[in-house]
């Protein structure tokens, strides 16, 4: 018999809506304040803009050229907000809070379908408001939407495979094309590497030769192609190069670390230990204490059989990512999630068993040490040099000092506020007041984020040319585009051509781009410069001197904005 609360609760609808509205403030507060940055949200946006201005849906475009690398999904989704609420930060960004706040939505109802409401509240909370999975849902990537197709897919799979029916695997093909179309086939290989652990592993409560005939199903095999090959079918069809450079040069040599050209990041083999920290970050000494005092149920339990699905999720992903040659922190997003619903499920366990009492002060002094250790670093940062340095060179502006002060106090408050609420037994309050963290978390960030504008998005840029040459401006950049200046295209400089590029993400576009192909040489600016028009050329100042030494800047104006220099003619 499950055990009765130790402590009144909050009743389960008022609790459940309380979480929703918490982890939306999260995603959402501030969401359009900080500027699209120079770094793939631009890349991104630009895309989904030249969509809804009359641009191909069927083939990506950046810059004028094709931009394959990633299906269209989200692009799609970007492009419909844009033509819907207009043109925006936080139009661009929507999709991708929205898919996240579905996540938390879908942890609810799955608990509420299992019979297990606590561990669908407690799994919505934690990954709805983890500081790495907000900072990241509130960013333009691919990850969050397919984090929630993904996870969608592999629920009824689970719930299928528990159940016995083929129905519900079928049932389970539209999620997993719709993640093969948020960010191509990797969406599959990864479900199908989970179904295979989990094959050999632990199939129970079928078979292994049932659950293998379960995962082959002819009728599930037809749904997820007719679903998620035309889109790909079409664009091999028409565009001249798709098919090496999106299924073999994307996927399989992206993880091989021979992707042509070199554009990601490479870590050691353990980096994504301390990213799976930032990832669920304040939330860490609760699963950690779940993870020593929590409860199992039996063996039998769907509910069990749920926590052991997404903790072999978790580990095959956490062992796949850090097998691959390419590093992000977005790739182990899904992991946030599957990390919470396990440790959920084990506070689940303890509260139908009347046990909570054996894990409450653990908790409660997990949530203090968190408050504590922040504080503990607010002041070493301020007295200890080492650490000191640290922060400088984190590039935090100091208008954001008192800002700064503010969130400690205010994590070193809710911590010790939600610890004195665990050792009062009243738990639903505890973690939903420990779940404010990330809310502030986020308000400090958004403000971080908004102070370094300047250094991180060209829109200051953009809206000084506009005003300067109010006809129009011929624009060029200086061998960069991505991470530097690609903002300057969504605020509405374009073309935007790159003289001598060194872009990556120009690479396949300039390649097949043909009289569209926005990479030109320097004959292009010194026509441009002496027929009269209007012309601007963004350099980077990491790279002012090659630019100077190429003497493109005789008879130009140059105007500093700090991190850059911009070169117009006439002045």
């Amino acid at each position: 018999m499950p055990g009765r609360p130790s402590s009144p609760a909050l009743p389960q609808g008022v609790a459940d809506a309380l979480v929703l509205l918490l982890v939306g403030a999260c995603l959402s507060w501030g969401l359009g304040q900080p500027p699209i940055r120079d770094n793939n949200e631009a890349l991104y946006a630009s895309i989904a803009l030249a969509m809804s201005h009359g641009g191909s849906w069927l083939i990506p475009h950046l810059d004028g050229v094709p931009y394959i690398e990633k299906p269209p999904l989200l692009y799609w989704l970007m492009a419909l907000c844009f033509k819907a609420f207009g043109v925006g930060a936080w139009q661009a960004r929507l999709p991708d809070a929205a898919a996240a706040w579905l996540v938390s939505l879908g942890c609810l109802l799955l608990g509420r379908h299992l019979r297990a409401p606590l561990a669908g509240r407690t799994a919505a909370l934690v990954c709805g408001t983890a500081f790495g999975w907000v900072q990241i849902s509130r960013t333009i990537l691919f990850d969050p939407l397919l984090s929630l197709w993904w996870l969608s897919a592999l629920a009824l799979v689970m719930l299928a495979s528990l159940r016995d029916r083929p129905a519900l695997m079928r049932w389970a093909m539209l999620p997993l094309a719709l993640g093969v179309l948020s960010k191509g086939p990797l969406a599959l290989g990864l479900i199908g590497l989970v179904g295979l652990v989990q094959l050999l592993l632990s199939p129970a409560p079928l078979s292994r030769a049932r659950l293998l005939r379960l995962y082959v199903d002819p009728w599930s095999i037809a749904i997820f192609l007719l679903l998620a090959l035309p889109w790909q079918l079409l664009a091999a069809w028409r565009q001249p190069g798709f098919a090496w450079f999106f299924w073999v040069n994307e996927t399989i040599n992206r993880f091989l670390g021979t992707r042509i050209p070199d554009d990601f990041h490479h870590g050691p083999w353990w980096y994504y230990g301390p990213t799976l920290l930032v990832g669920i970050f304040q939330w860490s000494p609760l699963l950690l204490s779940l993870a020593l005092r929590g409860a199992r149920g039996a063996a039998a339990d769907p509910r069990e059989r749920s926590a052991i699905w997404a903790r072999n999720a978790a580990l095959t992903l956490l062992l796949f990512f850090s097998l691959s040659s390419d590093k992000g922190a977005y790739y182990l997003l899904p992991v946030v999630p599957l990390l919470a619903w396990w440790g959920a499920m084990r506070l689940q366990f303890l509260e139908d068993r009347g046990q909570l009492a054996r894990w409450l002060p653990l908790a409660a002094a997990g949530c203090a040490a968190f408050g504590l250790a922040a504080l503990a670093l607010w002041l070493g940062s301020i007295g200890y040099r080492p650490l000191h340095l640290l922060v400088l060179q984190s590039g935090l502006p100091d208008s954001m000092g008192p800002a700064l002060r503010l969130l400690i106090l205010g994590l070193l408050a809710l911590s010790l506020l939600a610890a004195g609420l665990l050792l009062a037994a009243r738990l639903d309050a505890a973690l939903l007041l420990f779940g404010f963290i990330g809310l502030a978390l986020s308000l400090f960030t958004t403000q971080l984020q908004v102070a370094k504008g300047p250094q991180s998005s060209q829109q200051r840029v953009a809206l000084y040319l506009h005003d300067l040459y109010p006809g129009g401006v011929e624009m060029y950049s200086w061998q960069t585009f991505e991470d530097h200046d690609a903002s300057l295209w969504f605020y509405g400089l374009r073309p935007l051509r790159v003289v001598d590029s060194k872009s990556s993400d120009l690479w396949f576009g300039c390649h097949h781009g043909g009289s569209a192909s926005p990479c030109v040489d320097q004959a292009a600016l010194r026509r441009s410069v002496a027929s009269g028009r209007p012309t601007a050329i963004w350099v980077a100042r990491s790279r002012l001197h090659s630019f100077l030494d190429s003497g493109l800047a005789c008879g130009m104006q140059a105007v500093d904005f700090g991190y850059s220099v911009v070169f117009v003619h006439p002045p």
